[in-house]
């Protein structure tokens, strides 16, 4: 028996900004002003490794509802020290990321993959 994805619903973009940065300050230990000035994660959680970004993406999947698996890279050639090269660098370019995850499972498997890398990369640019 296949189970149907239900697509995640985030909520207003000040309550996500705050969650989300709630959340990263938890798991990393670090403080959620700087995470809120988008100040990159590398320069504010002093291990920010693919542990931390794991550790990240499982608690975005158990508050926001979105699959890890959703979340990582669809490249499979991308190892753990890739990750961190690829991982959004501040907050407003994780949740424009979590964004378009959203939408790539709204539109479902075949149209979202190629959008999200696309997405990805013009986020990355943006930084």
């Amino acid at each position: 028996m296949q189970t149907q994805q239900t697509t995640p619903v985030l909520p207003a973009p000040g309550i996500l900004r705050e969650k989300l940065a709630a959340i990263i300050a938890n798991v990393c230990r670090c403080e959620p002003g700087p995470l809120l000035e988008d100040q990159e994660f590398a320069a504010v959680i002093t291990q920010f490794d693919s542990l931390a970004i794991l550790e990240i993406l499982l608690e975005i999947e158990t508050e926001f509802h979105i699959q890890t698996d959703d979340m990582l890279p669809t490249d499979h050639a991308v190892g753990a020290q890739e990750i961190t090269s690829i991982f959004p660098t501040n907050l407003s370019a994780l949740i424009a990321y979590m964004h378009v995850v959203v939408e790539r499972v709204a539109a479902g498997p075949a149209e979202g993959s190629a959008a999200a890398r696309m997405a990805l990369a013009a986020a990355r640019r943006k930084d």
